[in-house]
């Protein structure tokens, strides 16, 4: 199915400039995860809040919004700092409520060994942005390299006491672009972290935006196929570098803010796909 352009544009660029401005709006916010980082104003409780709701942003968004708001009262708003004193014995029994979290995908145990994995990021780096930083590379032409980097070190670290090891369920949450997944909730987290404008917030100012790749959700996958972004026809790394990467002709320093018009315009013709 392609879509096709209404005739008041000229071309796909200006029709994606106009969708970017109609949803690029601070109202888009509250409906969406990222309204979880602009709760808060330091960068360490925001690049936290992010990661975690990223991560956790699959299936139907009411239910995700309102797991997120349940798992966030746990962390008594402050994230940064629930992390870091993070003690699995202490939590394990509250995180087990979490069963078929956000939209029957994620369980409690998940949830216990992410935190327990960031704990030990935080110890070590910081902050998330520290960790990120020793892997990127200005001279590379994506993130692709920095964000392999970051994922595998965080995987590296040890699993809460009771477990054998990091449960498969982890790699599935925290995938690995060297193996062509299309990593949608790291871009997504990375599109708030380094870009700065009235939705996404950009704390992460040493990372060249241009760089960035699309969150290649279904919506996403679905429009830039119906207008002509890709050939792929499956969801992988190398389909959202092409979409990125054909974005870029109409945008080559900040691709990835046709994210919000693609995304759109897939909400409002989700009844007709």
């Amino acid at each position: 199915m392609k879509i096709k352009i209404p005739d008041e544009f000229s071309s796909l660029k200006d029709y994606l400039d106009w969708l970017f401005k109609k949803y690029n709006t601070p109202d888009f916010i509250n409906s969406d995860p990222i309204k979880f980082v602009h709760r808060f104003s330091k960068p360490e409780d925001m690049e936290i809040a992010g990661f975690i709701a990223s991560l956790l942003a699959m299936g139907n968004r009411k239910i995700i919004l309102l797991s997120n708001e349940r798992l966030f009262d746990l962390m008594e708003n402050r994230p940064y700092e629930f992390i870091l004193n993070f003690d699995p014995f202490w939590y394990e029994k509250s995180l087990s409520n979490f069963v078929h979290f956000a939209y029957r995908n994620i369980e409690g145990k998940d949830l216990l060994v992410i935190f327990y994995l960031l704990k030990q990021t935080i110890e070590k780096y910081g902050r998330l942005k520290n960790l990120f930083l020793k892997y990127y590379d200005d001279k590379h032409p994506t993130v692709k390299q920095a964000l392999s980097g970051f994922v595998r070190e965080i995987l590296s670290f040890d699993p809460p006491p009771k477990f054998n090891g990091i449960p498969e369920s982890i790699n599935g949450l925290i995938p690995d672009p060297e193996k062509n997944s299309p990593c949608k909730r790291l871009n997504m987290f990375l599109r708030w972290m380094v870009r700065k404008d009235q939705v996404d917030v950009g704390i992460w100012n040493e990372i060249d935006k241009s760089k960035l790749i699309i969150p290649l959700d279904t919506h996403v996958s679905k429009i830039s196929r119906a207008l002509g972004l890709t050939q792929r026809k499956t969801d992988t790394w190398k389909t959202a570098e092409e979409i990125t990467n054909n974005l870029k002709k109409f945008e080559p320093e900040d691709p990835v803010k046709y994210d919000f018009a693609i995304f759109g315009l897939g909400i409002e013709l989700k009844q007709v796909y």
